[in-house]
């Protein structure tokens, strides 16, 4: 259970860091000098915390209320969020991208995670080896249309490469994993300054060398690691994808002593070298699936098991964050289950309803068969959460006027196994046409 709260308090922690720093770039100029300095202190001692994993957890929770208490005295309409910034946000959107489509019969929507993949597509990465070349610059102008970043990040240091991790030991022995993501901010458009966005920066050892990485807010940079440094690993067919071959990877580097503590804490060496000036990584990073959403269906028709549905999360409780605040985001998961029916999932990851395997659709049918090849790995019963998850190892009804959500990227969902079931009345529409980028997911949705 500690482990569980321990995450949801760096998430609620990121959430507030990335509201002190909207506080700052917004209102710093209005605020006192003490107010602003008192608040940017919070914000370091909170960082700190949260990547400090051996922190107590009564003192993060100090500090986050602390820097909660002095973002509401500093935020003005910025913190706390309010159901405006919500309504703002929807109908900027619209504006931009809809055009004259009144947005009350098509909303805009862009696929934040890959927790629908392979239906839908979050940011995903092509990676190439260090070594490889990078697509010329012709070739990278034509992929922006496409919303396709290249990224060629050179070494800062020459040395062997090594991930930072963490290190606790646990029921069953020493535990590992990759030190977490730091959320601060990009440097704009072209590196202009102008509509600077959320970043993620992560960290790599060249030689005894920390080198930064920043990429965009909530990407996979795991994945490239994994494909750079452990191709091999990064191909096996395992029911939790990634978070099953960084367990190889870990498991492989205890036995060959590649686990090592340094100056800049416990490390995995790579055994990859690099050299300063020369590539340390080469890939590309894809967008999102960018669709529309047709609100106006579900105001004839009840959703049906098997709709993929984007709902509002600002009435479900177990989204909520520590102070009560309700989460501002929609989300797109697979309808697994309408009130009433009986939901379960198998030992080799197969979704029970009333009793008896899916057969529709398509990708529920896959996922249950575990269709690794096509990228379906199967459904897992839990997502983790707390007091508000329903797992799936024992048979669940689904409550009167609620619906049971699953992504079909299983082990990469937080969906209605972690956080509970999706109020009816929160249900926006259902996905109708993904209009960019122009790939194979380009036409109706499915």
């Amino acid at each position: 259970m500690s482990f569980y709260y321990r995450r949801k308090l760096r998430k609620i922690g990121k959430a507030l860091l990335e509201s002190s720093e909207k506080v700052h770039l917004y209102r710093g100029d209005v605020l006192t000098r003490e107010a602003l300095n008192e608040q940017l202190e919070l914000a370091d001692q909170l960082r700190a915390a949260i990547r400090d994993r051996k922190r107590e957890i009564t003192e993060v929770e100090s500090l986050l209320n602390r820097l909660h208490d002095v973002l509401t005295r500093n935020g003005g309409r910025i913190y706390p969020l309010t159901s405006a910034t919500d309504y703002t946000d929807m109908v900027i959107m619209a504006a931009i991208v809809a055009g004259a489509i009144r947005s009350f019969f098509l909303q805009p929507f862009k696929i934040p995670t890959n927790s629908m993949w392979p239906t839908y597509n979050g940011m995903t990465a092509e990676v190439r080896s260090p070594d490889e070349p990078a697509p010329d610059l012709a070739r990278q102008v034509l992929q922006t249309l496409q919303w396709t970043w290249t990224h060629v990040i050179p070494a800062e240091a020459t040395g062997e490469v090594g991930i930072p991790i963490v290190m606790q030991r646990g029921e069953r022995g020493m535990e590992y994993g990759l030190r977490a993501r730091q959320r601060t901010v990009d440097s704009g458009i072209f590196g202009t300054g102008v509509w600077k966005g959320a970043a993620d920066k992560h960290e790599l050892q060249v030689g005894t060398q920390l080198q930064a990485v920043t990429v965009p807010a909530d990407f996979g940079f795991e994945t490239v690691l994994l494909r750079t440094y452990f191709p091999e690993e990064a191909k096996l067919k395992l029911p939790r994808q990634d978070q099953d071959r960084w367990r190889v990877v870990f498991a492989k580097a205890a036995r060959e002593g590649r686990i090592r503590s340094g100056p800049n804490g416990p490390v995995l060496l790579t055994g990859r070298q690099a050299t300063a000036g020369k590539t340390l990584l080469n890939f590309d990073i894809l967008t999102g699936d960018m669709l529309f959403v047709d609100r106006m269906s579900y105001h004839f028709v009840d959703p049906s098991r098997g709709d993929t549905f984007v709902f509002r999360t600002n009435t479900i409780p177990g989204l909520n964050d520590q102070y009560g605040q309700p989460s501002q985001s929609y989300y797109v998961k697979r309808l697994a289950g309408v009130p009433g029916q009986k939901l379960r999932v198998g030992e080799q990851g197969e979704l029970f309803v009333d009793g008896k395997v899916v057969t529709s659709p398509e990708p529920m049918v896959l996922n249950s068969r575990r269709a690794m090849d096509l990228g379906y790995y199967g459904y897992l019963p839990d997502a983790g959460g707390d007091r508000y998850a329903i797992p799936l190892d024992q048979e669940h009804t689904v409550s009167p006027k609620h619906y049971f959500a699953l992504g079909d990227n299983s082990a990469n969902s937080f969906d209605s196994r972690g956080w509970g079931e999706v109020p009816a009345d929160a249900v926006v529409g259902k996905p109708l046409f993904i209009l960019h980028p122009f790939t194979s997911h380009w036409g109706p949705a499915k």
